[in-house]
C-alpha cells in the first residue's frame, strides 16, 4: 500500500515511522478547526507535541513591494510590542525575516548568529528582537495565485537548535494552518464580530485612526488635529480596546478591513 505523501516526506527526511504516524494524527485535527479558539488550542496542545514552540503569530494580509498590509492577526504569547514595532511609517510591517520570505516564499529559520539576515536588518531591530525575549524563528507562509494576499506563520522560543527538521515540517504544517485560519477569518461568528465593530468608533478615533495608519506617533497626531498628546494616548487606548486589538498595527489593519478608513496601498 502506497504510504501518504505527508509520510513519504516524513520518512526522507529522517523521521521513524511512528514518527510520521504522530505528524499525521497531529495534522488530523486542524482539518475540522474553524474557530480562533479552536486553532490555539490545536497549536497549544496537538502542534507542541512535534513542534514545540514559547510564542506564536499569524495573520493574513496584502502584499506590498517592501512589507505586509496586515488585515488580521491573532497570537498566543507573542510581544504586541514587537509587532508594533515593524510598523514602518507607510503604514506596512516588515522586517529581514518577512522580507527573506517574501523573495524565497521558503521557511526561513534564524538564530541570533545568522550573519545573513543579521546584516540586512535595519538598525534597532536586533536589539528589540533580545529585549522582546524572541531567542528564535521559524516563519513560513502560503501566498494566494497571484501572490496579492498571503497568510504568515511566526514561531519563536523552539527548543534546542533550528535545522533543517523544522523547515521541513513547516512546509508540511503550513498548508493546513493556512487553510484553517482562512476559515477562522471567513466565518459568521468571525465576520459578525468585526462587523459589530464597524458602529463603535467616533468621528474623532476615525480620524486618529488614519493618521496612525500614517505611522504618526502620539505626538504628531497631537501637533496635527490640535489635542494633548495625553488626550491621543487616551483615545488610541478606546480605539485598541473597541477594535479588539493589541497593537497600533492590529487596529489599523482591522480599521482598512473594515473600510472604517482608506488604504493608502
Amino acid at each position: 500500500m502506497k504510504k501518504p505523501a505527508e509520510q513519504q516526506g516524513c520518512l526522507a527526511i529522517g523521521l521513524s515511522s511512528a514518527e510520521c504516524a504522530e505528524v499525521l494524527e497531529v495534522i488530523e485535527p486542524i482539518l475540522h478547526v474553524s474557530s480562533q479558539e479552536e486553532f490555539f488550542e490545536w497549536t497549544q496542545s496537538e502542534l507542541q507535541r512535534i513542534f514545540p514552540h514559547g510564542k506564536l503569530v499569524c495573520g493574513v494580509g496584502r502584499l506590498g513591494k517592501h512589507g505586509v498590509h496586515i488585515q488580521h492577526v491573532m497570537g498566543y504569547n507573542f510581544p504586541d510590542e514587537y509587532i508594533q514595532a515593524l510598523q514602518q511609517a507607510d503604514g506596512l510591517t516588515s522586517s529581514p525575516i518577512i522580507a527573506k520570505w517574501m523573495r524565497e516564499q521558503q521557511p526561513v529559520l534564524f538564530e541570533p548568529w545568522y550573519e545573513e539576515i543579521v546584516k540586512s536588518a535595519p538598525p534597532g531591530w536586533l536589539d528589540n528582537f533580545h529585549r522582546f525575549g524572541m531567542i528564535n524563528l521559524a516563519a513560513h507562509g502560503i501566498c494566494d495565485f497571484d501572490n496579492h494576499t498571503a497568510s504568515y506563520f511566526s514561531f519563536s522560543c523552539i527548543p534546542g537548535l533550528l535545522h533543517h527538521r523544522h523547515a521541513f515540517l513547516l512546509k508540511l504544517l503550513v498548508p493546513h494552518m493556512h487553510a484553517a485560519l482562512t476559515r477562522v477569518v471567513s466565518s459568521p461568528r468571525f465576520k459578525k464580530r468585526t462587523s459589530a465593530q464597524q458602529t463603535k468608533l467616533t468621528k474623532r478615533e476615525k480620524e486618529i485612526l488614519q493618521w496612525m495608519s500614517s505611522g504618526k506617533s502620539n505626538w504628531e497626531i497631537a501637533q496635527v488635529v490640535g489635542l494633548s498628546e495625553s488626550t491621543i494616548k487616551n483615545h488610541v487606548h478606546h480605539i485598541l480596546g473597541k477594535l479588539h486589538a493589541a497593537t497600533r498595527a492590529q487596529a489599523v489593519a482591522k480599521a482598512i478591513n473594515l473600510k472604517l478608513i482608506n488604504s493608502k496601498h
